[in-house]
């Protein structure tokens, strides 16, 4: 293998020698067409995290028959080390002078701070609960004999309720298997990615989800806790799919 060699030249050059097009090698590793492409053409930037690509690249070597472990050194090469983890700074050590004339008064000033708080806590519990008695005994004096403790008549009016807000449609994906996803909820924005197996996904909307897959069956879909039947089989690519369905709801 040439040392200049990189990536993309190496994926390609297997799939060409095994006779494959990039949809076949697409179809038989569930990796949608542009990240095949991407793959080939060396564009880290439009593919996902590194962890997702290092899977890609085994999928892709399985199909073409190339030995995956030279494409990750190839990939690894291209993108680099991960940087260095940033250590903060120890904080400052407070000191504290020790021994001598010094160190006395320190203690000492410290011991003031410490009685005076106390001191002020001590003063705030019992102040209210005085006040408390007192007045129990202030009724209880004014009170005819034989009554009970007075009753306030007053009672507080119960505040209005608010008016409801718009009601808010929860639609949660989870991924079966590898699949591109493009999501836009009425008034939202679009979002767009790859999900691997076990990834769950959730968006929000006042009314409906248009939804894009690159395979149809490689995800489960709930609407409102609800689940909604799929919107395609294994391997298909559905575009735009409103959900819920349009129509009376």
């Amino acid at each position: 293998m040439s040392a200049a060699q990189s990536l993309g030249t190496y994926l390609r050059r297997r799939r060409e020698r095994a006779g494959l097009s990039v949809e076949a090698v697409s179809a038989g590793s569930r990796i949608v067409p542009r990240l095949v492409e991407a793959l080939e053409a060396d564009r880290p930037d439009l593919l996902p995290a590194p962890v997702y690509v290092r899977g890609f690249i085994r999928a892709y070597c399985a199909q073409v028959g190339a030995d995956p472990e030279a494409a990750l050194r190839l990939y690894e090469e291209h993108i680099g080390p991960p940087p260095p983890l940033s250590v903060p700074p120890a904080p400052a050590k407070l000191v504290v002078p020790s021994g001598g004339r010094w160190g006395r008064v320190a203690v000492g000033a410290l011991l003031v701070v410490v009685v005076g708080v106390a001191g002020i806590f001590t003063l705030g519990r019992r102040q209210p609960d005085a006040g408390r008695r007192g007045n129990a005994a202030t009724a209880a004096t004014r009170s005819p004999a034989g009554a009970g403790p007075s009753v306030p008549t007053t009672t507080a009016s119960a505040p209005n309720p608010s008016p409801p807000g718009p009601s808010e449609r929860v639609l949660v994906m989870r991924a079966v298997e590898a699949t591109w996803v493009r999501v836009k909820p009425d008034g939202g924005e679009t979002t767009e990615e790859t999900l691997v197996p076990g990834e769950v996904r959730e968006w929000h909307s006042a009314g409906r989800f248009q939804v894009t897959l690159g395979n149809a069956g490689g995800v489960e879909l709930e609407l409102d806790g609800q689940a909604v039947p799929a919107l395609g089989e294994r391997g298909h690519v559905v575009r735009d799919v409103i959900v819920p369905a349009e129509g009376p709801q």
